[in-house]
């Protein structure tokens, strides 16, 4: 049994078990792909793929679970690649940083002073929806992440709470009739709606919300926090809106949502089983400050198997 295979097997579960996709990912062939599977479905005496004719469409039971050892195989080699820089100038490396919309928000005055301290380690921030941050996370693409909820479907990912945005509604008025703070889920259902994109996390509770309460939203615009503030105040809709901070625009009135919608939390993200560098861990306490960097590296250490989910946690 070689590393590719398992390689092939994990970026084919990636892909949605699309043999094209993941071949081209990994820069081969697919008929190459398709070969490496059978020699190892023949390797290990039993089927890994789920198929429809010459499609494949899910893993069978024992294919997850191969899966899953697969996945800590590959993790556990990437970290004996990371064992000499380790022993390497103190404070010197690369720092990959994964976060989806709010937590990119937040990241300027951490980085400049993580920058001031570790002048000679290269960061770099990729924005990715929480499933991609997830996946970046899980196939070592990144070594912190940032994101809502969902990260922590992931058993092989440990997460520590980040912090907690509120929602805002967001009326194209000035002022506001007069004695009126707050605005329902009944009045919202009759506007014209921005709000956040599909998807995302801040999109699902606003979602789950109009669900529960038997409304169909009239939603003509989708965007992050900012596009949807200056559309809002460009008189295009009422913005429902995940935000921190205060609203500056003139020409909007800003509505309590009580419990409408509740808030969102996010989460800082690392997989499990990851050797930490001390300048990662010092980025990690440079966000959360009150964090124990003890307790981070215990968690991280923590190996439970990661639960089975096409095309996101593995």
């Amino acid at each position: 049994m070689d590393l590719q295979k398992l390689r092939i097997i994990r970026q084919a579960a990636a892909c949605g078990f699309n043999l094209t996709r993941a071949a081209k990912e990994m820069h081969t062939s697919q008929p190459g792909v398709s070969r490496q599977i059978r020699e190892l479905e023949d390797e290990l005496g039993v089927e890994l793929f789920i198929r429809v004719g010459k499609r494949l469409v899910t893993m069978t039971e024992p294919g997850k679970e191969i899966l899953e050892i697969a996945c800590r195989i590959l993790a556990d080699v990437n970290n004996i690649r990371s064992v000499p820089a380790r022993f390497e100038k103190n404070g010197s490396g690369a720092l990959r940083i994964a976060s989806d919309m709010p937590g990119i928000a937040r990241l300027p005055d951490t980085l400049k002073r993580f920058h001031a301290s570790f002048p000679d380690v290269r960061i770099s921030v990729k924005q990715l929806d929480t499933a991609g941050v997830a996946s970046a996370l899980l196939h070592d693409e990144a070594d912190v992440g940032m994101a809502g909820e969902h990260l922590r479907n992931s058993r092989d990912i440990a997460t520590f709470p980040c912090f907690v945005l509120k929602y805002k509604v967001l009326v194209p008025e000035k002022p506001p009739p007069a004695g009126k703070k707050k605005i329902s889920l009944q009045a919202l259902g009759t506007r014209p709606l921005l709000t956040h994109n599909a998807g995302t996390e801040e999109r699902t509770i606003v979602d789950n919300a109009f669900a529960a309460a038997g409304l169909k939203p009239n939603i003509i615009l989708t965007a992050d926090g900012p596009c949807l503030i200056k559309c809002a105040a460009m008189r295009m809709g009422t913005a429902i809106v995940c935000h921190e901070g205060e609203i500056r625009e003139k020409d909007l009135s800003v509505y309590e949502t009580g419990n409408l919608f509740g808030s969102a939390a996010f989460f800082l993200g690392v997989r499990r089983g990851k050797l930490f560098r001390d300048f990662e861990l010092q980025f990690v306490h440079s966000l959360l400050p009150g964090l124990d960097l003890e307790t981070v590296r215990k968690e991280a250490a923590g190996r439970t198997p990661a639960p089975y989910v096409p095309g996101y946690a593995i």
